[in-house]
């Protein structure tokens, strides 16, 4: 989402019987719009992120959504953008359903990879592995509560400014999957998931799933780039499929043979060559990080 501050359609608006009255628009994308908000009955800065009206008119959407959100509001963890209400109301005639989340003053990991790509080329090592060991720290929690993310990316994961890593939208993309059909049927943009080999083989998405997409962000996080790059998404899926990615060295010397090591295993094409779990992940993120940090004497 484009972090653009910008006055949205609804700013000066509120929802839930004028409870959140929506402000500046935080940011923008295919399926959603994201306001920062004042809670009137708790004083206090929320973050509310409103689906666009084309999802809002299927009722099974709607209860999946909220479903979704009941779920992903029983996690709490530091490093998980924490859910505080979701609802729907009517605007412009239109039935909008809306999350009621914790505001994160930061910018998205996408802008702070931007920043590093443009100093370094790439994010330095020691942050990459940082950040993926704290998103890791995020999935350990959800995938205890048996919820896959689905779509960890640089854009669904926040830094505060204290450098805290979040992440956000759990469950989103698990409910916008049950209302694709009718979705796609009105030429909407539903949002663009990091392909799985696993769902291109039309086979279940489970934790480990979430662990090939954390080795996509960070082998972009090390290299600036993706692993795979084509003309279209149907072939990107392919790639997925097909493909061996390039060893991250090959684009960044810095990166050592441990940390290729690391991303290797997270995008094995066989999930049960990956990281068993998230904290198995998390532990070698850990440890190649130690040995990466010069000793200090």
């Amino acid at each position: 989402m484009s972090q653009d501050g910008a006055q949205g359609r609804y700013a000066g608006g509120s929802v839930a019987n004028g409870r959140y009255q929506l402000r500046d628009l935080l940011g923008e994308g295919g399926m959603a719009s994201v306001y920062l908000a004042y809670d009137s009955a708790l004083d206090r800065q929320v973050a509310i992120k409103t689906l666009h009206t084309e999802l809002g008119r299927e009722q099974s959407f709607r209860e999946r959504f909220r479903r979704e959100a009941q779920a992903v509001a029983k996690l709490s963890h530091t490093n998980i953008v924490s859910v505080f209400d979701t609802g729907e109301d009517t605007l412009d005639g239109a039935v909008m359903p809306y999350i009621v989340m914790e505001y994160v003053e930061g910018q998205p990991l996408g802008s702070v990879l931007a920043t590093d790509i443009q100093q370094y080329g790439a994010m330095p090592a020691d942050k990459a592995l940082k950040v993926t060991a704290d998103v890791l720290a995020a999935l350990e929690v959800s995938h205890e509560m048996g919820l896959v993310h689905r779509d960890i990316k640089p854009g669904n994961v926040m830094t505060t400014k204290r450098g805290v890593v979040k992440v956000m939208d759990f469950g989103i993309a698990r409910a916008m999957q049950s209302g694709v059909t009718s979705m796609t049927q009105t030429g909407m943009v539903v949002g663009t998931p990091v392909p799985l080999p696993e769902q291109a083989l039309g086979r279940a998405v489970d934790a480990r799933s979430d662990l090939y997409s954390v080795g996509i962000m960070l082998f972009q996080l090390l290299t600036g780039r993706l692993p795979f790059d084509a003309d279209s998404p149907l072939a990107i899926a392919y790639a997925h499929v097909q493909e061996e990615p390039v060893a991250p060295s090959s684009v960044n010397r810095s990166v050592t043979p441990a940390m290729d090591a690391l991303v290797a295993r997270a995008l094995r094409k066989n999930p049960n060559e990956r990281f068993p779990s998230a904290a198995a992940m998390r532990d070698e993120c850990l440890r190649v990080l130690s040995a990466a940090r010069p000793v200090r004497r």
